[in-house]
Order: C-alpha cells, then structure tokens, then sequence
C-alpha cells in the first residue's frame, strides 16, 4: 500500500451520501474522509407545458443525458407524470461518460451513443457529427439541472431542435458540520475535494474570510478547476477523468510528486 496518503484528511463537498467510493478508495491508502457537502440536489416542479413535453415524448428522436443525476431525476419525473417509466422504442438515448451510462442502465435502458468525455464541449463535436449523418434534423430533448451550461444546444442548433427541461436544481444545504467548519477555519485538514463549480461558489459565500491562498484543494475536471481559479483559490491536483478513481489518482500523484522534490 501507498504511505503517500497515510494519516492524511480529506474533505468531499459531493451531497450527501455520493462519497461512499471516494471514502472507501482513500481509506485502503490509509486516509480519513470527511463528509462535508456544499451542494444540495431537489427535484424541481414541473410546469404544465413541461408535462405535456414528458407525455409526447415519441416527438423526440434523441434524449441527451448528461449525469447520473439526470437520469434518475428524468425517470423519477416520468413515473410521477405518466405512472410508469416506459420510454418510446424509437427515442434514442445519448449519454455523457461512463457513470451516466451504467446509471441509465439501472433503469432497463442502453445508450445509443456514449461519448468518453466528462463535459458538453466533450460531447457536443462528436455528437453533432454523429446526427449529421442522418440527413434530417432531429428534434432532440435535454432534462438538465438549472446551472446546466448551454454548451450542448448552442453547439447543436444548427444540425438538430432541442428543447430543454431543467428538472432539478442544486443550492446549499440549511445544515453544515460544525466539526468540519471548524477544522477548515483551524487549517485542520491536508486537502478539500470538489467536483463542481457550485461547491466552489458556495464554498466561497461559508468561508469568505479565509484567504483563498491559503485553501488547499483539488477539483475534478477542468471545468470545476476554472470556477476554483476564478475565485482566487489554486487547485494542487485536477482529475481529468470525472470519477473517484480519477480524483484519487490526481491527489496521489500530487503527493509523490511533492515528496520527490523534496529529497
């Protein structure tokens, strides 16, 4: 086993309940995890023109799924709205990374397209020339979160007409951990753990008086790390691959890199 991460504590800002493989992976290399979320996810309520939108869904040849949480919060609302989860054999489903797929899956359906990437600018090149193939412009739906970038569409508004429904929401929990507040305002940790611009956000609103230099952290994806620099803080390792397994890896390395310059 790597010493590297022996003894060390980490902090993950994932929801609740969303850290169980990031805890296990880095206690098998001896370190601590606390849970600290910094976002919230909720269902949000549909309109009436929304509702109609999941009842005609044999209208859309694609579905675009971007995260796991798209998809479990689409069927979620389908059963809600239609009283059952059944989608139709024509509609086509386009997903985003590795996650996405096996969480589609779960629900009884398999992509027709899976792009490797873990962002819209990873998806949306592929994809759009993918559609172009088909000679016709595709009417494509895309059930997102309310901070969802409008990457995907505008890249794809002119091969294909997409209608967007935001179906779930992402603010700060009411409640935070007085034990971990107080070891991050004491500097009583080795690293935080982000995996989205709204953790950084929202980290920044809890702790405005800390010195973003002074904050150590690592972020998944580029996109997340651009929110962090943006903010002032400076990320000691970004994981390329959007997983736990990846982020693990980053902070590893990170580590044995800073050991190496020391002797």
């Amino acid at each position: 086993m790597s010493q590297h991460l022996q003894n060390k504590v980490f902090i993950s800002t994932r929801p609740k309940g969303a850290s169980g493989e990031l805890n296990s992976l880095l206690t098998d290399l001896g370190a601590t995890l606390l849970e600290f979320p910094l976002i919230e996810i909720k269902a949000l309520a549909l309109t009436g023109e929304e509702e109609k939108t999941f009842l005609e869904l044999e209208k859309f040849q694609w579905m675009v799924l971007t995260s796991s949480n798209g998809v479990s919060y689409f069927f979620e609302m389908l059963q809600k709205v239609k009283g059952n989860s059944k989608l139709p054999e024509e509609l086509q489903i386009a997903v985003i990374g590795e996650k996405t797929k096996k969480t589609l899956e779960k629900f009884g359906y398999r992509a027709a397209f899976i792009n490797p990437g873990s962002t819209a600018e990873d998806f949306s090149e592929p994809f759009a020339r993918h559609i172009k193939t088909t000679g016709t412009k595709p009417k494509i739906l895309l059930p997102l979160g309310n901070l969802a970038r409008t990457v995907i569409q505008d890249h794809l508004s002119e091969w294909a007409d997409c209608t967007r429904i935001d179906i779930y929401q992402t603010e700060m929990p009411e409640k935070m951990d007085p034990e971990v507040v107080d070891r991050i305002e004491k500097d009583k940790y080795d690293m935080i753990i982000f995996t989205s611009p709204s953790g950084i956000y929202n980290f920044l609103k809890l702790f405005p008086g800390l010195s973003t230099q002074k904050i150590r952290l690592a972020c998944i994806g580029e996109i997340t790390a651009h929110a962090a620099r943006e903010s002032g803080y400076h990320p000691l390792a970004v994981a390329q691959n959007s997983s736990s397994s990846g982020i693990v890896e980053s902070i590893l390395n990170y580590y044995i890199s800073k050991n190496i310059k020391k002797t």
